[in-house]
């Protein structure tokens, strides 16, 4: 009788530890009375009785053991829920196969004319590739390094005037930049960025304002790395005392004016970031101004092209290539919502030929027969899950994780690509971060108004991996959402 006193003991200590890494202020329920013996479904099956929403019915759960046929735990594991940004590992994982590790995002640039003492006589001509990585990511966050290498390369080759400016050639993507789900009234945040084959600094600008010295005077208002053209600022901050700000700022959809108002403390330098309408332009400005300090003059303002500009590859003067891999990470990781986009277009565009959410969603299909899945289980609209109509099961996201676990030959490649708990280069880094979870959760997180999910993997400390699907929709609230769902899979990194 000791021992079994013992062991319900130590089931309690740690459940009621799971509940102090929660956090201070994050409302649970009761802890179920758990015997010695009681099977781990058991276990889970008291702590997903009580889940984050009053109606049971838009709350799902499903988790196995990686390689076993049947789910271990399964509640209400046949109803479609909305997946939120989980929709990314589809998109992601489907790239990942069907472009190959080896692929990379290229970025070309040609002469449309003859090079004459330095001056070529006609364009210079971008050829997008749909590369999401022309930014700072990747270049110590300077998001005008990565265009110091192209500009050195056209200095190294004699040139030192472009005529007729830069050309634009952005075919390898169709023309929409929005998808028809994504609410208008949120085009302006950074997790609803447009879509184009020539996208720059995850298509958003920095608004950034400096207070003065005086309480009351305009502060500095502008624009950060560059100001493209056709985007307006207007500005309305004052300098306050002391040093806090309180600025909002504003762009309506479709428009190319971006307004801010507000405060901002003396000496303060404040920061706001903001989508921009018009891609290619604000990738032209970037570029412009690194070709402008290599000692490269334009004749001309940027065009973009209608339609493909055929150039053959003896005018090829530079490329630039960025790996899948790194890519793939970001968006997992970081649940770049951009970067998931732009690689569904490509998946399209270069399976297919057409740069199109319909093309990409087509090669995902085809990746999920590859594994022996069935497309209908699997409703997906856009490649982030940004749209409410990406939906699936439970059981249905829960056999998609072991398929990629237990068949899948680049899932050794893929699961790091995945946010880890502790690792500070993903949105579980504040989360998990007891013994029993820290590095050991492999998971995508989903987080759009009122829905809250997490999928993925748990290396419990019995040494067995474990699947998991945790769907929660009705309007959950993002902390409770995220404190069952650590309690959940704490639990299953303990006991599993």
């Amino acid at each position: 009788m000791r021992s079994r006193a013992v062991a319900v003991l130590a089931i309690g200590l740690a459940v009621a530890a799971e509940s102090r890494c929660l956090g201070a202020g994050a409302r649970r329920a009761p802890i179920p009375r758990l015997s010695a013996g009681t099977p781990l479904s058991e276990q889970l099956l008291a702590i997903a009785k009580r889940p984050p929403v009053r109606n049971r019915a838009e709350f799902a759960v499903a988790v196995a053991e990686v390689g076993s046929g049947e789910p271990l735990l399964s509640v209400n594991g046949e109803t479609p829920l909305i997946l939120a940004s989980t929709t990314k590992l589809f998109t992601t994982a489907a790239a990942l196969e069907r472009l190959g590790k080896d692929y990379r995002f290229k970025t070309r640039l040609y002469a449309d004319g003859d090079v004459q003492n330095g001056e070529l006589e006609g364009h210079l001509v971008v050829r997008g590739g749909g590369d999401p990585a022309i930014s700072g990511r990747l270049f110590a966050d300077d998001p005008l390094a990565v265009f110091e290498p192209w500009a050195r390369s056209l200095h190294e080759r004699g040139l030192r005037r472009i005529r007729d400016g830069l050309l634009l050639d952005t075919s390898f993507f169709d023309e929409v930049l929005w998808h028809p789900d994504w609410p208008a009234e949120q085009e302006q945040h950074w997790w609803q960025a447009p879509v184009s084959a020539l996208s720059y600094n995850d298509n958003v600008i920095l608004v950034r304002a400096t207070g003065g010295f005086r309480p009351g005077a305009p502060a500095l208002l502008g624009f950060y790395p560059a100001g493209p053209p056709l985007l307006s600022l207007i500005g309305r901050v004052f300098t306050a005392p002391g040093h806090g700000a309180r600025i909002g700022v504003r762009r309506e959809s479709g428009s190319r004016t971006v307004v801010a108002s507000g405060l901002v403390g003396r000496n303060r330098v404040w920061m706001k970031d903001v989508t921009v309408p018009d891609p290619p332009l604000y990738f032209a400005s970037g570029f412009s101004r690194v070709l402008e300090e290599t000692g490269i003059e334009l004749g001309t303002g940027p065009t973009v092209a209608r339609g493909k500009w055929s150039l053959p590859e003896s005018r090829l003067l530079h490329t630039h290539e960025t790996p899948i891999l790194p890519v793939l990470a970001v968006c997992n990781k970081r649940s770049q919502s951009f970067y998931a986009e732009q690689i569904l277009k490509t998946l399209g565009a270069e399976r297919t030929g057409l740069g199109t959410w319909e093309a990409g969603r087509r090669e995902v299909a085809e990746f999920l027969k590859s594994l022996g899945l069935a497309p209908s289980n699997y409703r997906l609209a856009d490649g982030s899950g940004r749209s409410r109509n990406n939906l699936a099961t439970a059981n249905a996201y829960l056999a998609f994780l072991q398929a990629l676990a237990g068949r899948w030959d680049k899932f050794d490649l893929y699961e790091p690509t995945l946010a880890i708990t502790g690792d500070p280069a993903g949105s579980l880094r504040h989360r998990m971060l007891g013994e029993a979870t820290r590095g050991r959760v492999f998971a995508k997180t989903g987080n759009i108004a009122g829905v809250v999910t997490l999928c993925g993997y748990v290396h419990a400390r019995s040494g067995k991996r474990y699947a998991f699907a945790i769907l929660i929709n009705g309007g959950c609230p993002e902390g409770r959402g995220h404190a069952f769902q650590d309690r959940f899979v704490t639990h299953l990194a303990r006991f599993g």
